[in-house]
């Protein structure tokens, strides 16, 4: 999202700084963007099966631990998206309350009414919308990478058991 001057823009990221604060207090590391080992992540996510089938017990070994921290990073993402959606959410229920009762028309176009009526709540309202969509483009794919991982523990198992 372009990165403008807007005081939403500002709250969020002070939202951001407090959460990632706390996160840090219970002993989670710093939080970032990027996975340190994007590439490494890629080559296992896109291997055939053939492939798989030709690694080494350490290689499986390696592989599940590497797809279970990319799994425990997009949910990290998943939750960051999603805390900020709500907190949008709730900042323009509370400072639209009341308002929307000045408009005719359904609560939906009450509310968006209320919302369009000054920038800060326009400026909330694309905010949300845009974590909302960073969070539905999230929404599984750290399940569903955990799940790629365990095919590597269960290969790596099989290879003992042969």
């Amino acid at each position: 999202m372009e990165r403008d001057n807007s005081i939403a823009l500002g709250q969020m990221e002070k939202l951001d700084a407090a959460l990632d604060e706390y996160e840090t207090k219970v002993g989670l590391s710093g939080f970032s963007e990027t996975h340190e080992h994007e590439s490494e992540v890629k080559k296992y996510m896109s291997m055939s099966r053939e492939q798989m089938e030709r690694l080494s017990l350490e290689d499986c070994a390696q592989a599940a631990i590497l797809l279970a921290g990319f799994s425990f990073h997009l949910q990290r993402c998943f939750n960051r998206e999603t805390a900020r959606a709500k907190w949008a959410a709730n900042k323009i229920k509370s400072l639209i309350s009341g308002k929307e009762a000045q408009y005719r028309g359904s609560w939906d176009s009450q509310y968006a009414q209320a919302v369009n009526e000054n920038s800060h709540t326009k400026d909330l309202l694309r905010l949300k919308n845009y974590a909302e969509q960073r969070a539905e483009r999230l929404t599984y794919l750290a399940t569903s990478v955990k799940n790629v991982g365990d095919l590597f523990v269960n290969l790596q198992r099989a290879k003992v058991m042969k």
